[in-house]
Order: structure tokens, then C-alpha cells, then sequence
């Protein structure tokens, strides 16, 4: 028995899956050392060939968020009239998640007769990757060092400086709000049309995953007594939801008279067990009774 677990150790070090001779490398060609790690191919072999492009040359210091895309700053650059400095154009905020590109948000600089009202990264002003300003086209593959995610709030932190030559400026850090979170059910209210909506996070309420949400209402006046919350949609959406989806619910809470609020609460459901939110006791955080709902039926 020993030496036929000796063979078995042998032959699954042995590299005899490994790609043929003559055949680019791939994941195996790998030896993994540490027990339970895999190799697989984020990013197909061929699909990021240009050198300039950004995932390949910023790949090491990407802001990921919580549904996986990779997030860089692009700046399109163009040279100012009359002179050899290359001016930042526009300014995007690109993500990607193993095959598609998506502009998240961009930023053009404003015209003026004698000036221009312009946005630059922390290294906006270094060379081009072609090793010169370029064109509209020809944009400079700006790295990911000042682009930070923030996966607890699901928020996007970019550090930019706003100039006018007319009026100064000076650094700030912008911040983009929306992205799924990793814990908490964050909602938002739009008066018109009357609607609650949040993003599905990574982990609902500190669980795995969501089967089911189920939104609730009820009066300011008896926030804790959660007994007292009346259902507003019950076990949405149809299907299990997945990280980052958008999902809304019609407010059809009548508005309160002057002097009173409306609180809402929405509780996460997996595989049986039931969350929404944490108390304070003592200084300790712990989750409420889900006992304490009453029965969302839809």
C-alpha cells in the first residue's frame, strides 16, 4: 500500500497534463504548492495582445470591487496648442471582469476663449505608452495607485485635482456611490416615481448569498418593536438574485402628516435563516429576532 501511494504522489506531480511543447504555457503548466489553490484563465489567452492596454498595464494594483470587475483610470490626452505639453482631455473611470470593457464614468476639460476648466489624475502628466502626447485616440494608460474601492460601503475613491487657470483649484477626493456593498442593505428613496431600490451585496447581512428579500415599513415611533412593521413586498425577486443586481420596490406607503416618519427595513432569507440588520446592547452588536417579523406573504 505505501508504494502504490508513493506512485499515486508521483504521477500527480508529474506535469502529465502540462500543454504540449511548442503551445504558450497556460495555468497547466503550474506547479501549486499550497494545498486547496487553483489556476484558471481570468482573462482568455489572446483577448488583451496590445501592450498599452490597461489591464495588462495595471494589472498588479487594480481596484476589484465585490462582483469582480477591475477598475484603472484612462486619461485621453491632447497637446495644447502652441506648445509640447500634453493635456489631459478627458478622464474615465473603465472597469473590466475577464472579457468586457465598460466606461463606469468620464469627465471632459471645458473650453474658454483664454482658458481651460480641467480635472487631472495624480499621474496624468506621466509619458504616453506610445512615448508621446498622441491624439483623442492615443490615450495615456494611466495606473491604478489612486483608485481605491471601498468594499464594505460598495464605494469607488479616486483622487483627481480640479483647476481653472483663472480661478485655481486644488486636490479632492471623489467618491462614487452605488456599487454593490459587502454586507448591508443599503436603500435608497426616490420620491418620484415613489420607490425604494438598493444593490444586492456580496454578502447579505453576513450570509452567502440571498434566496429572497422581503421589504417592510412601519412608524418612526416604534423602531425596536419590530412586531409592528407591516410588509411592503414580500419574497422578491422571482429568482435568486445575484451580487450587484438593482433591485426596486413601489413605495405604497401613504406620506405620514406632519410630525411623523416612516422607517424602512429590508430582511435577506438563505436557505432558511433570516437577517435584517444588527442591535447595540451594551456596546456589543448582535443581529435582531427575525422571530420578530411579522409573516411577509406575497
Amino acid at each position: 500500500m505505501k508504494y502504490a501511494a508513493c506512485l499515486l504522489v508521483a504521477f500527480a506531480c508529474s506535469g502529465a497534463f502540462a500543454s504540449e511543447v511548442g503551445q504558450p504555457l497556460d495555468c497547466s503548466d503550474w506547479t501549486i504548492l499550497v494545498p486547496g489553490i487553483t489556476c484558471s484563465a481570468s482573462t482568455p489567452l489572446g483577448l488583451l495582445n496590445a501592450a498599452c492596454s490597461l489591464w495588462v498595464s495595471s494589472g498588479g494594483n487594480l481596484a476589484i470591487d465585490n462582483e469582480g470587475y477591475r477598475y484603472a483610470l484612462r486619461t485621453i490626452r491632447v497637446p495644447l496648442t502652441g506648445c509640447d505639453v500634453c493635456d489631459p482631455a478627458t478622464i474615465e473611470v473603465v472597469r473590466f471582469r475577464g472579457s468586457t470593457e465598460q466606461v463606469v464614468a468620464s469627465v471632459s476639460s471645458r473650453e474658454a476663449p483664454d482658458f481651460r476648466d480641467n480635472l487631472r489624475t495624480v499621474d496624468a502628466m506621466s509619458g504616453c505608452c506610445s512615448g508621446g502626447c498622441g491624439s483623442s485616440s492615443g490615450p495615456n494608460l494611466t495606473v491604478g495607485d489612486h483608485i481605491l474601492f471601498d468594499p464594505v460601503a460598495g464605494r469607488l475613491l479616486v483622487t483627481v485635482k480640479s483647476f481653472s487657470n483663472p480661478n485655481g483649484g486644488g486636490w479632492w477626493i471623489m467618491a462614487l456611490d452605488g456599487f454593490a456593498s459587502l454586507f448591508d442593505v443599503l436603500q435608497s428613496y426616490t420620491p418620484q416615481p415613489a420607490a425604494l431600490g438598493f444593490r444586492v451585496p456580496a454578502h447579505p447581512e453576513g450570509m452567502r448569498a440571498a434566496d429572497h428579500f422581503d421589504t417592510y415599513w412601519g412608524h418612526l415611533s416604534t423602531v425596536g418593536d419590530w412586531s409592528q412593521a407591516h410588509p411592503l413586498q414580500c419574497n422578491y425577486p422571482a429568482a435568486a438574485p445575484n451580487v450587484g443586481d438593482y433591485l426596486t420596490v413601489a413605495d405604497t406607503v401613504p406620506t405620514p402628516v406632519p410630525g411623523r416618519g416612516i422607517y424602512y427595513v429590508t430582511a435577506a432569507t438563505y436557505q432558511g435563516a433570516t437577517r435584517y440588520g444588527r442591535k447595540s446592547t451594551a456596546g456589543h452588536l448582535s443581529g435582531r429576532d427575525p422571530a420578530l417579523l411579522p409573516a411577509c406573504t406575497p
